[in-house]
Parts: structure tokens; sequence; C-alpha cells
């Protein structure tokens, strides 16, 4: 199973990581190049420049094609490489490989980098280029960049593009055939069961992480396009959160868990969501600003409403039954219940505090 869990890593005889300046290691790599391939590798991997730049930028720059700035680029990329095998990158990079394996093979860009930071704490945030390219020198991985079908990748080299593919696919329709969020458990052994044992559940993990039509929440592992663990309007937003506390809530209330869960960038306000609750047949208000989900048996209405469906069978029921029956449906005070009975002109008081629908 693939974790978070960052790794110890040293080499008898070997520097530190944790020794290493990365910085200043990838600086001095660069005095092999010359002085347009440097420019082409500092502004390709944004290496002490503000932003990181296109072939084509970088062409208009020269004024060459975009393909002429791939070719130096590959060139250049093959001259670092042969060199740095001889720095302290061959280290750094090796707890690379260590966390990428540990992972299954294959990783996501950001989780790498995450584990890198957190395994090697000389290394910074402000490093994080530097990194990607010492990890793009490795022999032995592999990157992908961003796909349509992919977020950005690290593979060693026994995992391909292909084994990535393979994996997601039968994880999606997995998921399509069970329609609901499953754990990574059982998941991971039901993709076993079709892909063989030979693929392990990190890499299974993995893989899911690295495609875009997947969503992981706590429960386990979904699909992106399921508005019940991947809310896009308001109105999924509000369901989601009732369906996650599992009670009724007071409309502010459930406007504060929307904007501290923070969905995506599209601002949420209180009113806003109150017109929704107020709108949407599937919200039933219960209480004074109280909303719970029609899936959970509550029905719209008032007390009133509340008392007639209780009443209706024109069975006699003592005040207490009535009470806790309205109870269950409406989160009011019982001297409201008692003046809709009293003033209800289609309700008969009995004997022994008993009341009678009239029809």
């Amino acid at each position: 199973m693939a974790t978070n869990t960052p790794l110890t890593f040293s080499k008898s005889g070997a520097t530190s990581p944790s020794e290493i300046n990365l910085k200043e290691t990838v600086e001095k790599l660069l005095l092999v190049l010359s002085e347009k391939e440097k420019f082409i590798i500092q502004h390709r991997f944004c290496l002490n420049v503000d932003s990181r730049k296109t072939l084509e930028a970088i062409g208009q720059h020269y004024g060459v094609t975009r393909e002429r700035i791939r070719q130096i680029e590959k060139n250049a990329l093959k001259k670092l490489k042969r060199n740095a095998a001889n720095t302290n990158l061959k280290t750094i990079n090796e707890v690379g490989k260590a966390i990428v394996k540990k992972q299954g093979g294959a990783l996501i860009e950001e989780k790498l980098v995450e584990l890198m930071l957190a395994t090697l704490p000389n290394i910074k945030d402000s490093d994080v280029n530097a990194l990607k390219l010492s990890l793009a020198l490795d022999p032995e991985l592999t990157k992908s960049n961003n796909t349509l079908d992919f977020h950005p990748h690290w593979r060693t080299n026994d995992i391909s593009l292909g084994n990535i593919r393979e994996i997601t696919s039968c994880g999606y329709k997995t998921l399509k055939k069970n329609k609901d969020v499953m754990t990574t458990t059982n998941f991971t052994a039901k993709v076993q069961e079709k892909l063989g044992a030979k693929v392990s559940e990190g890499l299974i993990i993995s893989a899911m992480q690295i495609g875009k039509e997947t969503k992981f929440v706590k429960s386990g592992i979904g699909l992106l396009s399921w508005r019940h663990i991947n809310p896009r309007t308001l109105r999924d937003k509000i369901n989601f959160i009732l369906q996650k506390e599992k009670k009724p809530l007071h409309f502010e209330d459930i406007s504060k868990k929307i904007i501290d869960t923070a969905f995506d960038e599209k601002k949420v306000n209180v009113q806003a969501v109150h017109n929704e609750l107020i709108r949407n047949e599937h919200f039933v208000l219960i209480g004074r600003g109280i909303y719970a989900l029609d899936s959970w048996g509550y029905k719209a209405g008032t007390v009133g409403d509340v008392l007639k469906e209780i009443l209706k069978d024109g069975k006699a029921r003592t005040r207490d039954e009535i009470m806790k029956a309205v109870l269950k449906q409406r989160q009011v005070k019982k001297i409201t219940i008692y003046l809709n009975l009293k003033n209800n002109p289609k309700i008969k008081t009995l004997k022994g505090d008993k009341y009678q629908w009239v029809k």
C-alpha cells in the first residue's frame, strides 16, 4: 500500500543527502553547458528566472523554430546527464527513486516533491525546480508531463505509461460497476483480481492518483464525476455537507461548513445557501432555519401538515404519542405542537388527553 511516510536514507561512505546544497550543485553542473544551452535549460526548468518559457517563446528570442530549441534542450539534457553521475545529485536522486519504488514504481509529481521535501529538510520550497531538474537527469526515472488523462508523474523505467493506462482503465470500470466509493483495500483487491497479484497495491493507488478521473476521499476512492463526492453546484455542496454530517443543520452552519470545506474558488454566502434550501424540494425545513434531506424520511409542510399526516387514519392518540411522532419530523417546541392540536378545527379533543382527526 502506498504511504506518505518520509523515508530515511543514508549511504555508507557517501555524502549524506541532508548535507548537499542542491542549488549550488545544480549551478555548478550548468557550467558544462554553452550560454545558449544554459539559457534554455534555465527557462525550461524555471531556474533563477521569473517564469518558465515555452519552446515557442525561446525560439522567438533566438529567432529559430521551436523544434530547433527542442533539439538544443534535448542535447543539453544529455550533456547534463553524463556529468550528473559524478555529482551529489546522484545521492539526491537515490532518495527520489527510493520514494517512487516504495509507492509501487510510479508517483504523481506533486506527491513525490512533497515527500522529498519532508525527507530532505535542507531542501527548501525555492529549490523545487532544481530538484525536478535533478530527477530529470536520472537514467532510471521517467517523467510524463501533464496530459488530458494524467497528472504529471514520475516512474521507474520498468513501469510504462501503458501500465498506468491499463490500471486506471480497469480501476474506472471497477468504480463505475460499484457505483459508489470503495475502500482502498476493497478497490485494490478487485483490480488485482482482474490484472493479477503481480500489480502491487501501491502501484494501483499511485496509478489512480495519476489518473484525472479519480477522487480520493476519507472513506476511500471514487470517480471525480460523482457529485456526491465532488459537488459542483451549490445544491450539490449542501447535499454533500448534510450527507457528511448525517443530521439536520441550521442554514448558517451549512454555509460555514461549505466555506470551511473549500470545494473550489467560488464564493459562498449565507443568503445564497438559504435561498437554495428554500427553493429545492429535496431540502426540508424542520425547525427555525433547520433543514434536513427528504431522503431521510422528512416531508415538507407545517406542523399542522405533520399532525394531519399522523392522525389522518382516524385513530385516537394520546398527546404524548402525537408529540413523539411530530418531533421525529420537526425540531420545534412542544408548546408549538400543543397549540396546533388545540387550534386545528379538524382535530377533536377526546377524554384521556387523546386527539382524533375529524374526517
